[in-house]
């Protein structure tokens, strides 16, 4: 399956059918502040509240079948369906793949399966095979069935290439595919409108992950 992202950014965007541009998913982030509950909110200001965004995927009917519940940069929750997710459950269990300009996290729904980050792209990996199941292709340009990267911020568009697979619905693996590519431009530095700095995944509820990276480096 191959969908293009209407906009540049991927948290405020609609989903399409490159060839009819037909919509199939929309993407909707709205942020809010939190006030803690010990402070006057009447003389609070917005820096003093904690940002919380939530972003929604819906269908073409306009059900939405899919959410990521952010505070700050860092994602807190995710539902797909009627399934509630946790950070660290999205991804297996195996070791990581982690080196200087390679990360890569295992898949939950195939232990052969690993989404690949690097500074060039995000893959979806079959590793026994060594084939390519997914890709997102960041500002490119679709020439026939090639894909070619513009240096130009904003002259191509993303594109979301997947198999499908038995185990995953096509909603997580959009939804992963999202968190990923997120990671992705904060471990590379690659900042975009999305968010300003990412600084993503720094809570306590993903110490684990974090040293199960370190602990698969190769």
């Amino acid at each position: 399956m191959l969908l293009k992202f209407s906009k540049s950014d991927i948290l405020n965007s609609s989903l399409v059918y490159p060839e009819t541009g037909a919509p199939t998913y929309t993407i909707l982030t709205r942020s809010h502040f939190i006030r803690p509950g010990d402070k006057d909110s009447d003389t609070e200001s917005e820096d003093e509240a904690a940002e919380t965004r939530r972003t929604i995927i819906f269908n073409k009917g306009g059900v939405s079948v899919a959410e990521i519940g952010w505070e700050g940069r860092r994602p807190i929750e995710i539902t797909i369906g009627q399934e509630k997710v946790s950070i660290k459950g999205i991804f297996g269990c195996q070791s990581a793949i982690l080196s200087y300009n390679v990360l890569g996290i295992p898949a939950r729904f195939d232990t052969e399966f690993f989404w690949m980050a690097g500074p060039d792209g995000l893959t979806l990996l079959d590793y026994d095979s060594n084939q390519i199941k997914g890709q997102f292709h960041v500002n490119s340009l679709r020439v026939g069935e090639r894909f070619i990267t513009t240096p130009i911020s904003g002259l191509g568009h993303d594109y979301l290439e997947f198999e499908p697979h038995p185990l995953a619905s096509r909603e997580e693996l959009i939804v992963t595919f999202i968190l990923m590519e997120i990671l992705r431009r904060g471990r590379f530095n690659q900042h975009s409108d999305t968010f300003d700095r990412p600084k993503l995944w720094r809570s306590r509820s993903l110490a684990n992950l974090s040293k199960r990276l370190r602990r698969g480096t190769i």
